[in-house]
């Protein structure tokens, strides 16, 4: 069981993404610009003790792993969905992302980019 929360530091939401993957880092970035709240932290899984994941590292690869500030653990198509919501710009476009076809929908498309990535998307550039 964690210790007691410091009262200056907010809990936040964690994501959990790949730092391996130029896609689930460019995701990240576009996130932290969205977030000026700061309701969002982020861990690179890849430097991560598998223990503290809040999912098996092989469900974690399949979809971003979150876990939330009532420690529920979202992964893939809900963590995302609920990482926007948390964002200022992304609160009320996020509420369609709700709507139940989009949902069914929303969650079929994040599947197939996430079971492709490591073919398509995920090299890393260096500057």
């Amino acid at each position: 069981m964690a210790g007691p929360q410091s009262p200056s530091k907010p809990i936040r939401d964690t994501c959990y993404y790949d730092g391996m993957c130029g896609l689930c880092q460019r995701s990240r970035r576009i996130l932290t610009t969205l977030d000026w709240l700061h309701r969002l932290d982020f861990r690179d899984m890849t430097k991560v003790p598998p223990a503290e994941l809040p999912v098996p590292m092989i469900e974690a690869m399949q979809g971003m792993p979150m876990r939330t500030r009532q420690s529920r653990v979202l992964v893939g198509y809900p963590a995302v969905r609920r990482a926007l919501l948390q964002t200022p710009l992304g609160f009320l476009p996020t509420l369609l992302l709700y709507v139940p076809g989009i949902s069914y929908l929303g969650g079929r498309v994040y599947r197939i980019i996430a079971a492709n990535r490591g073919r398509q998307a995920c090299t890393v550039h260096h500057a």
